[in-house]
């Protein structure tokens, strides 16, 4: 039997430092390179990360998430309004320490309301199964219509949010879980979860994969579409040395795609620029223009001036260079910003 860990952390460094030394619900999603979201990780991340290979990248909060974390309470009190549930925060990190897999959570249904008039699915859910998992979502309205689901009644999450639900469900080992995301700020789409075990063995499974990777020192194979951005930061720094290695076929090749790619790339590029060109002479000072199928956006982007500090990198050609941490200030022109949808 698994052996459950509970720990009330005090503050946001010491919740960090928990979740360094596990694989979070967050990152569950990676553990089958199924992550789509900006911070998503795959496999092959995950591996080096933990392995201390690299630093994960700080997180990058925008709008939505800032938006999401000050509205997280209203929205499940909100919910569990409308459901008959009562809710509570469930602020502690849970942790499994054979397979180090741990969860922090947002709210818990501990409980339903008296005298309750309306739909009784989530409280038939608590009723069956006790106490639940509340995943809150702060969901904005076109984010939702591209990477979620809604068939009639059927609602589906993304694999990222799906996958993090059951990690929690496996973690806590609560039977249920409610998904529970506001979309476009006023309507809720709630989502019943029971725990699968299907799904906790393949994450228990992966995970140990994972941890016995490090252990063997045995990173999985990168996928070069997704990974191009870890590898650079894998392998950031040389050591000085020069090799030859005239007699790797493949590194000949990808030397030569890598050549021609960018050929492609240049001309490509001065194709763009040649139609938005003459575009340009066509619709003249036009701000919108519709163009049988086409759609065309052509904004002023006013002059401005822009200042940011560089980390510390590379310049790759065939052969690379070292580029100094630096600052970079530019003015950027106005421009017509030419959008064709």
């Amino acid at each position: 039997m698994l052996t459950r860990e509970t720990i009330d952390f005090k503050s946001q460094s010491e919740w960090l430092d928990l979740r360094k030394r596990d694989i979070t619900s967050t990152e569950a999603a990676g553990l089958f390179d199924e992550g789509a979201y900006e911070n998503s990780r795959t496999f092959y991340e995950l591996y080096q990360i933990k392995s201390g290979a690299i630093q994960p990248k700080p997180f990058k909060e925008n709008a939505r998430t800032v938006w999401g974390n000050r509205l997280e309470a209203a929205i499940a009190y909100g919910i569990a309004e409308d459901l008959g549930l009562i809710v509570e925060p469930f602020k502690v990190y849970m942790r499994i320490p054979e397979v180090r897999i741990g969860s922090s959570f947002d709210f818990k249904v501990v409980g339903i309301v008296d005298g309750f008039e309306g739909d009784e699915t989530a409280r038939d859910m608590f009723r069956q199964y006790g106490q639940g998992v509340m995943e809150v979502k702060n969901v904005d309205a076109l984010q939702f219509r591209r990477n979620w689901i809604e068939e009639g009644e059927t609602i589906e999450a993304t694999a990222q949010i799906e996958m993090q639900v059951q990690h929690q469900l496996a973690v806590s080992g609560l039977e249920w879980a409610l998904i529970a995301p506001l979309v476009g700020g006023n309507s809720p789409k709630v989502i019943y979860r029971t725990r699968e075990d299907a799904a906790t063995k393949a994450i228990i499974k992966k995970a140990r994969e994972l941890w016995q990777r490090i252990e063997d020192k045995n990173p999985p194979a990168p996928d070069f579409m997704k990974d191009g951005d870890v590898i650079s930061r894998v392998f950031t720094n040389n050591d000085g040395s020069e090799v030859d290695l005239s007699d790797n076929e493949r590194l000949i090749a990808l030397c030569a795609e890598y050549k021609a790619a960018g050929a492609d790339e240049k001309a490509a590029k001065q194709r763009k620029e040649a139609a938005k060109a003459e575009i340009l002479t066509i619709i003249q000072s036009a701000k919108a223009v519709n163009a049988g199928e086409f759609k065309i956006g052509a904004g002023t982007n006013k002059e401005v001036f822009r200042a940011y500090d560089r980390e510390a990198g590379e310049r790759w050609t065939i052969t690379r260079s070292e580029i100094p941490a630096g600052r970079v200030e530019a003015t950027v022109p106005a421009f017509r910003n030419l959008r064709i949808k």
